[in-house]
């Protein structure tokens, strides 16, 4: 029983998730990474979104 009040194996594990996943630094070195993976491949990306805009441009969506 989950309302119980009575702290059980499964609620502690339910925490114990929670508070890993609301931790600060876990997103703060997840936004890092990608932020070096997206420094890394800058060019490529570039010249990815500006092909992407060219093409819906030229296909007369615009």
């Amino acid at each position: 029983m989950s309302g119980s009040g009575r702290p059980g194996a499964r609620g502690s594990g339910i925490r114990a998730s929670r508070a890993l996943l609301t931790d600060p630094a876990l997103h703060a070195a997840a936004l890092g990474i990608a932020a070096i993976a997206a420094a890394l491949y800058a060019p490529m990306l570039t010249w990815a979104i500006t092909g992407g805009l060219a093409g819906y441009s030229l296909s007369g969506s615009v």
